[in-house]
């Protein structure tokens, strides 16, 4: 709510995109209530069960559908990423899923195979720090315990001779029945077990092919820390984890020689046969250590650490240039972080407002790089809202932590991955991140609390003529409010205070409800207007678009290109008076300020075309396309007003280009002489530049023979 509030505070004072503060300030109101529903959902049994079962819906939907885009056939679009650099993909192609892109899928895929790996290893039931495993509740000890009641029995009733076959036919019955509930535990414990570690090789898989190395060492370096906080988590976690690391580096190495290509049927087959192997074998080897009575097969940890080694080789065979070699995708990072912040020191306290690197990024990158993206959520935020919303966003991660560590441990190393992972790539730019990063609180919240949070006998009270330990019927134990008679029993005082309290929460509701009633409309209109844009794209004639863009514009008028296409189906005056209008809810918008260029260009005063040309390229300083077009306009006007005997102007527009031409040329010296590494937008002096120079010469030199 914090963070709303600071983004609504910039959609007041004037932001540097209108559009993308509101798209931040309807974005953070979901969060805000997502996680408020996580909260509540999580005090309640049927609701803790709610999130569980979305949390692992999620995860199997996200890695079951990535791998049957690759294996089955399955028609997902740009669900793999191909690239023939060998520095950014090993094996030309790398898994990206229903996200569509490889880095952040792998950082989920991490994230849930954390989740599902301590999981798996607490369900050990670990004694000590040693590591030992201790023998599941209701075996041993409790067989043994069973014999020796049977066995005293029966010494008893053959010491004293009485009612013999009474006490054999009771004691038998105890028995059976003590069997019978061992069964049903073990049966229990093998199906939670076998529940646990079913999703982890379909992870596993995921997060290999995905070859994100930012998300192999994330879930390397949580994993590490949770050991060193947890050393007995060790042996579980080897155990536990490797026959689905080694079927997983298995299908990797399958799926790398083709490029992630296979044919659907023995695709599947595959799939079906690694998976069901790696479950069967991690089945296997759980219940082999858990029967070891507190001792380590050396066989078996030597088995699991082999098959660890395995897949380790299997995959570092394949990816060791990218990981020993040099990273253009590091390099590139490092350009966007010191550009960064540098953008970020001219608003340091409070930021410029939500998307502010996409809407200025092309004014302020020091090379001429393609990244739309900062690749840091820290720095996203930073960027934003200023040292207030990174200390807001710092402080919600902290308090998720805290109550993550106290509530349910095994939860921080999926936590710590979405944390760690986060800084070095644009997770958060993806709902689904944030959705994910509150449900582990809430999920561990619901763990700790595993029942109403106010037991049914909080309120009980013995009345007269009652059994004892009965509560009473006019007692609420939902551990929401007492009942009218409770509340007639309460004092003055506390009657004033659950009265304010009922006050509270019935104006807090109210806010809510405003505030989402509020959202809800803001967000119709900007659908609203984008529908209507995209059918004016689509509709054939003028007349039609410049009804449709009318309308679009009305409903959305801080949607930057609704107001350039429909200003290019007005007249010259019109035209301008949209763009200077739209222009005031996107000052960094590079698009509006080239089209107010592009518009006095065609116009009669080149002071105004230089000015508008000037700030255009300040937008978008590496755009060589512009510099070229803004060229021609120079000429074209220098010529039009020659033509019309306007000779100052047409001197003034011959001067503005030839300077125009000299920084073009000046820029594109520097950036060859940098190298090609990062020009990723082609910045260079294009061929038709010179014929433009040679014209604006031809006008200089006409007119210096004329005066």
């Amino acid at each position: 709510m914090v963070i709303c509030i600071l983004y609504a505070v910039h959609a007041l004072r004037g932001p540097l995109s209108s559009q993308g503060t509101w798209n931040e300030l309807l974005r953070w109101g979901f969060y805000a209530s997502f996680a408020l529903f996580a909260v509540l959902a999580a005090g309640t049994r049927r609701g803790g069960a709610l999130l569980a079962a979305v949390w692992h819906l999620l995860g199997l939907v996200i890695s079951l559908s990535a791998l049957l885009a690759v294996c089955g056939g399955l028609p997902i679009p740009y669900s793999v990423a191909y690239s023939q650099s060998p520095e950014v993909s090993a094996t030309g192609a790398r898994l990206a899923g229903l996200l569509q892109y490889p880095n952040a899928f792998g950082a989920v895929m991490a994230v849930y195979l954390l989740e599902r790996l301590f999981a798996a290893a607490y369900g050990f039931r670990l004694t000590g720090p040693s590591g030992t495993v201790r023998r599941e509740e209701g075996t041993e000890g409790e067989d043994g315990a069973s014999r020796g009641a049977v066995s005293r029995v029966e010494q008893e009733n053959i010491a004293s001779g009485e009612a013999e076959g009474e006490a054999v036919s009771s004691a038998g019955e105890t028995a059976i029945a003590g069997r019978a509930e061992r069964a049903w535990r073990r049966t229990a414990e093998l199906m939670r077990t076998a529940a646990r570690l079913l999703p982890l090789f379909p992870y596993a898989a995921a997060l290999l092919l995905s070859e994100s190395r930012g998300a192999w060492l994330a879930a390397a370096a949580a994993g590490a820390a949770a050991l060193l906080w947890k050393r007995q988590l060790f042996v579980p976690l080897l155990i536990t984890g490797a026959a689905p690391a080694a079927a997983a580096a298995l299908l990797y190495r399958q799926l790398a020689r083709s490029g992630l290509a296979a044919e659907p049927m023995p695709g599947l087959l595959l799939l079906a046969g690694l998976w069901a192997g790696a479950w069967l074998a991690g089945l296997w080897l759980h219940r082999r250590v858990s029967r070891a009575a507190g001792k380590h097969p050396a066989a078996l940890l030597a088995l699991a650490a082999g098959a660890w080694t395995a897949a380790g080789s299997a995959v570092l065979l394949l990816v060791r240039a990218r990981i020993t070699g040099s990273s253009p995708t590091a390099d590139a990072r490092a350009l966007f972080y010191r550009d960064a912040w540098k953008l970020a020191a001219e608003a340091p306290w409070l930021g410029r407002g939500g998307e502010t690197w996409r809407h200025s990024y092309l004014a302020a990158q020091s090379r001429p790089y393609v990244g739309s993206q900062v690749h840091s959520g820290y720095l996203d935020i930073l960027l934003n809202l200023g040292i207030a919303g990174l200390a807001a966003v710092l402080l919600l991660l902290l308090a998720a932590g805290w109550l993550v560590v106290k509530a349910s441990p095994r939860l921080l190393p999926p936590l710590l991955v979405l944390i760690l992972h986060s800084a070095v790539d644009f997770d958060w730019s993806y709902g689904l991140l944030w959705l994910l990063l509150f449900l582990l609180p809430a999920r561990a919240l619901a763990e700790a609390t595993g029942k109403p949070v106010y037991p049914a006998d909080t309120f009980a009270a013995e009345r007269p003529g009652m059994e004892p330990g009965v509560p009473d019927a006019s007692v609420s134990f939902q551990g929401r409010s007492l009942n009218r008679n409770a509340y007639n029993l309460c004092t003055p005082l506390a009657r004033q205070r659950m009265l304010l309290q009922r006050s509270w929460t019935y104006a807090g509701m109210t806010v809510l409800c405003g505030l989402a009633f509020m959202f809800s409309s803001i967000s119709y209109q900007g659908f609203r207007g984008e529908s209507l844009y995209k059918q004016a794209i689509r509709a054939h004639g003028p007349a039609s678009q410049l009804a449709l863009l009318q309308q679009s514009l009305k409903w959305n008028p801080r949607e930057p290109m609704t107001a350039v296409t429909l200003s290019r189906l007005l007249g010259q005056e019109q035209g301008i008076d949209l763009l200077l209008h739209s222009l005031q809810f996107s000052p960094g918008d590079a698009a509006l300020h080239w089209e107010l260029a592009a518009r006095y260009l065609q116009g009669s005063d080149p002071g105004e075309a230089l000015y508008w040309v000037r700030r255009s390229l300040q937008a978008d300083k590496f755009n060589a396309a512009k510099r070229l077009a803004a060229l021609k306009g120079m000429l074209n006007l220098g010529e039009r007003s020659f033509a019309e005997g306007d000779r100052h102007r047409a001197a003034d527009s011959a001067t503005a280009g030839l300077e125009l031409l000299r920084q073009y040329r000046l820029l594109a010296s520097q950036e060859y002489s940098r190298g090609q590494q990062h020009n990723d937008r082609s910045f260079v002096i294009y061929p038709q530049a010179e014929a433009v120079s040679l014209r604006l010469r031809s006008l200089q030199h006409s007119l210096e023979m004329k005066l």
